[in-house]
């Protein structure tokens, strides 16, 4: 089972099927899927099916989380680890990589949830599951993902054809985060 993570504003607890409706909604805005799901619109039975996807990762130490903020019950945004297999279609050096994602409502965009949630995921997949690397794909034209994993540290490593826009990849190394580590996050 994935540990429920702690940051200073935000609880992430392990996203379970009773979660769907409030991801299916995230995942549907326009905003969202415009780079999450390469702008196709989702419905709930692909919501589903990628939810389902990310309950059987766990096993592996993989999924997804949701993120409210403390003592609130409105999810409003998303963390997790995958593997980078879509991605590892158009860019072989990928194969066997893992890759974090975030996404969270329009709504709170600009408050730092996004590098809050992702720099806890990041430091569960190095000190918890012990990973030596992480590699981050993004769109190229969505900027915001190419700043956010800068922030965190991540060093551009190519580009790609992608689905629907090129796709620029990165790595983190665990010795990276750790020299830049920029959370004091709990795990439970």
């Amino acid at each position: 089972m994935l540990p429920h993570l702690i940051t200073a504003r935000l609880d992430l607890q392990p996203a379970t099927l009773d979660d769907l409706d409030p991801l299916w909604a995230l995942w549907a805005d326009p905003d969202v899927r415009r780079f999450l799901f390469d702008d196709v619109a989702v419905t709930r039975q692909q919501a589903t099916e990628v939810l389902e996807h990310h309950l059987q990762a766990v096993e592996e130490g993989l999924g997804l989380w949701v993120a409210r903020c403390h003592d609130t019950e409105k999810v409003i945004g998303c963390a997790g680890l995958m593997a980078a297999a879509t991605a590892a279609q158009y860019d072989p050096r990928l194969a066997g990589a893992i890759e974090p994602l975030v996404a969270f409502s329009p709504s709170v965009w600009g408050h730092g949830y996004a590098t809050e949630s992702l720099a806890v995921v990041i430091r569960y997949a190095f000190e918890q599951l012990g990973l030596s690397q992480l590699a981050a794909v993004n769109d190229v034209p969505n900027e915001a993902s190419d700043r956010l994993v800068k922030r965190l540290k991540f060093e551009v490593t190519g580009e790609s054809a992608g689905p629907k826009y090129r796709l620029r990849t990165y790595v983190l190394t665990r010795e990276q985060f750790a020299a830049h580590r920029p959370d004091r996050s709990e795990t439970q």
